[in-house]
């Protein structure tokens, strides 16, 4: 549709994988080596995780692609399957012969078994890399980790890769499968793009194309960074839709603008939309579009002026209420208008360095004029940005700015000091005003800013094993007692006290205090000058005392 119009080959930013775009950002050429770095360790279980989109599958079309002549490799992409199911997948990618539909599981694992050992024999390894590892049932993990038994007297015969999302790891830190995590030889969790790593990934895509020009402006990549957090997937998603609002503007740059507009519409999208066209406010222009195509368009456009091709732009509408706030990561090829959300009442949105005021003010800081988040350092304060969903937020349980969708001209935001029912309370420069709790989330970007007390140490994350005195300020902030003479040290009964509460506050069950578990353990403790979102916390009743 666009492609002439910016002389490109070819669509960049599609979403179908395709080789020739692959991009390996320093933190993928990272993740590609811990994985490598496991195979050649040789037996069991290498893991790789990572959020909706983060290009794990293109990683390991990498991985297969370097892998040394001599490994063999299954690859299992429905892990929606019973023990014997998965047996006989990963036999048949082997071309293992075995007797048919009726095998017994016992059948599958002696005939995996003669090939293990044919190919050893032979000098070759087999690997078996399974994908959506998350869905994978607990009895079929388990059988997954017999497999590994498979041995000689010096060498595994089998190993196995799991990607899956973050889920994954906290499958498998749970005690029931501490076996499994005892064989796992690598692990790596791949994080979002920097926005560094966004741009120059938004112009690989773009040079692979035969791009003659960047065609982002730098705030435009900068939007699309900030809009997709760094997550593949939905930059080439906003990317796509960008470059297309670009053209039937006429334009030959992306800007700022134009990503976000583009952004609104993706996240109103949604999948699996009914099909609904609203002539009025498509506009002429709009429904030519969608039936005619590009091609037509175009020569449509050249032919009649008069038509208004912007309105061709507001194919996609924003929803009045979602329950997350990321935007689709999948379209459903319908297009549907809806109208906007209600504009929250001006005088309750401000820029950011004025809710982050209010923000400061809810801590106790009596002068908080120009106090900025990276200097947050008064009143022993931070500042961490957080993206996620509204009941994440909450289960986080602190007052904090959220960043509202925006006008062409500015930014806004607002500092919400507490949720009671299905009002939010905003703080404001005239006090404390209610406002919608459905109306504040979808306007809300999924963005967030959150203050916090620092803890009183050197260490970047308190780590099982360390002494200090801010552990034993951590067990009384959450009630826990000592099972040791040492409370001062973190001890492996502590770790999985932190597990347990990770996991009832949707955090990653590492057993680690880092940003976000201290400023959970706070919006959780008893510390009465801390401000929270909620009066009853949607946690309340943590039993961290037996993980």
């Amino acid at each position: 549709m666009y492609t002439q119009h910016f002389q490109l080959s070819e669509l960049p930013f599609s979403i179908a994988p395709n080789p020739r775009y692959l991009f390996l950002s320093p933190q993928h050429r990272e993740a590609l080596a811990h994985l490598l770095y496991g195979i050649g360790v040789g037996g069991g279980f290498v893991v790789l995780t990572g959020e909706v989109g983060m290009g794990k599958t293109t990683l390991c079309r990498a991985l297969i692609d370097q892998l040394p002549e001599d490994v063999d490799i299954a690859l299992v992409f429905n892990p929606r399957l019973n023990s014997r199911e998965l047996l006989a997948s990963i036999c048949d990618e082997l071309s293992i012969p075995y007797s048919g539909p009726r095998a017994s599981l016992k059948s599958l694992i002696d005939a995996l078994n003669r090939h293990l050992l044919d190919a050893h024999a032979k000098g070759r390894r087999v690997l078996v890399l399974i994908d959506e590892a998350q869905n994978l049932r607990f009895d079929v993990l388990e059988q997954v980790r017999l497999l590994t038994n498979l041995e000689t007297n010096q060498h595994k015969l089998l190993q196995i890769i799991l990607v899956g999302q973050p889920e994954l790891n906290e499958i498998l830190d749970r005690p029931n499968l501490r076996q499994l995590a005892q064989r796992i030889t690598a692990r790596y969790h791949l994080e979002p793009l920097n926005l560094a790593a966004t741009r120059e990934y938004i112009r690989h895509r773009l040079k692979v194309a035969d791009a003659r020009n960047e065609i982002f402006s730098a705030t435009g990549m900068r939007e699309v960074f900030k809009r997709s957090g760094g997550i593949p997937r939905l930059v080439n998603l906003i990317g796509d839709r960008a470059l297309l609002g670009a053209y039937t503007l006429g334009k030959k740059e992306v800007d700022r603008k134009i990503v976000r507009r583009a952004a609104v519409e993706l996240k109103g999208s949604g999948v699996g939309a009914k099909t609904s066209l609203n002539l009025k406010s498509i506009g002429i222009g709009g429904l030519l579009i969608v039936l005619l195509g590009g091609g037509a368009w175009h020569l449509l456009r050249q032919g009649a002026p008069k038509i208004d091709v912007r309105s061709g732009f507001s194919l996609l509408g924003t929803s009045k209420s979602s329950d997350t706030p990321s935007i689709a990561t999948e379209s459903s090829g319908s297009f549907e208008q809806s109208g906007a959300p209600e504009p929250l009442p001006f005088q309750f949105t401000e820029g950011k360095d004025e809710a982050l005021k209010h923000l400061f003010g809810l801590w106790g800081i009596a002068n908080p004029e120009g106090m900025k988040c990276g200097k947050a350092g008064r009143g022993d304060l931070r500042c961490q940005n957080f993206r996620g969903t509204w009941d994440a937020l909450l289960k986080l349980n602190m007052s904090a700015v959220l960043e509202l969708e925006g006008t062409e001209d500015a930014e806004r935001f607002i500092c919400v000091e507490r949720v009671m029912g299905d009002q939010v309370v905003i703080r404001t420069a005239s006090g404390s005003l209610p406002q919608s709790q459905e109306r504040v989330r979808a306007l809300w970007t999924g963005i967030a800013i959150l203050a916090y007390r620092p803890l009183a140490t050197d260490k970047r994350a308190l780590r099982p094993g360390i002494s200090d005195p801010v552990i034993r300020e951590i067990r009384q902030e959450l009630g826990l007692k000592s099972t040791t003479s040492e409370p001062s040290r973190f001890d492996e009964n502590l770790r999985g006290q932190i597990q347990a509460f990770q996991r009832k506050i949707g955090l990653r069950p590492d057993g680690l205090i880092g940003t976000l578990t201290l400023i959970g353990i706070e919006g959780h403790g008893a510390r009465p000058d801390v401000p929270r979102l909620l009066s009853t916390p949607l946690s309340e009743g943590l039993d961290v005392h037996h993980p």
